[in-house]
């Protein structure tokens, strides 16, 4: 008897114990959420590219509701070495959200062009940025690596008319652009000077020109593009009714789409 009154105490003893633990030792009020998911301002930089909608949904609100206050991690992210490329996208996802707002963080993100694996997003970035983003892009023009030189290219495009930029810094860099050696730059260099359509003296005659390009993505850009400069393409009709038997039904096709478009109403 006495044997079992003392496992009954012991029992009893070590109840209270590890009621004592747990008590004390059990997360208090909206520490149980902390430990489960980390606050969002902690891991919006890995949220923006989560594989989850709702998650990068909200880490891209988030960012927006920052504003400034988002510029810390973004220079922290975007200057550390060892950050992997999906928080450095991330990164430049945020600036890209921000824009001009974002400014102060142009060198940092123009730092990620000439790596392969971040100059779309990089240049992307950089068009939403403001003025600041052209010195860059107008840089990298001059890489040896032409899917840099075809995104600044692009971006430059863009940021025309969304800093705004001066016609006048925009248009040579498009012409410059239409001599490229690599093929994707000027379909770019083609579309822009159809989108920007400004400077027609300048922007028709390189057209024209593209209209014989070797690359038929060239010749096809080029021909949509001097549609937008209406009465102003005249020069271009003879050529565009050559290229409207062009052996690339698609260059045959938008040559034809233009002459009609350019046709006096």
């Amino acid at each position: 008897m006495r044997r079992i009154a003392w496992i009954l105490v012991a029992c009893c003893l070590l109840c209270v114990v590890g009621l004592g633990v747990w008590y004390y030792g059990a997360p208090r009020s909206g520490e149980a959420t902390q430990t489960a998911a980390a606050p969002l301002e902690e891991v919006w930089v890995d949220q923006l590219y989560s594989h989850n909608p709702k998650e990068a949904a909200a880490a891209a609100d988030y960012v927006r509701q920052l504003g400034p206050a988002a510029l810390p991690a973004i220079h922290a992210t975007l200057q550390d070495p060892g950050a992997t490329p999906e928080r450095v996208k991330a990164a430049l996802k945020a600036c890209t959200l921000l824009g001009t707002t974002a400014a102060p963080a142009v060198e940092d993100v123009a730092e990620s062009l000439p790596d392969p694996a971040l100059t779309s997003e990089a240049a992307a970035a950089l068009s939403f940025m403001g003025r600041g983003a052209f010195k860059p892009l107008r840089e990298a023009l001059t890489s040896d690596d032409p899917v840099v030189r075809r995104e600044a290219l692009r971006s430059i495009g863009k940021l025309k008319d969304r800093a705004p930029l001066d016609t006048r810094a925009v248009v040579p860099l498009l012409v410059n652009g239409m001599e490229d050696p690599d093929p994707g730059v000027r379909t770019v260099a083609a579309t822009y000077l159809g989108i920007v359509h400004e400077e027609p003296g300048q922007a028709v005659r390189m057209l024209m020109g593209g209209l014989a390009d070797p690359e038929g993505t060239v010749r096809r850009a080029s021909a949509a593009a001097l549609a937008a400069f209406g009465t102003d393409a005249a020069p271009a009709v003879p050529a565009l009714r050559k290229a409207s038997s062009d052996p690339d039904p698609e260059v045959a096709r938008e040559a034809g789409v233009t002459l009609v478009k350019l046709q006096p109403k």
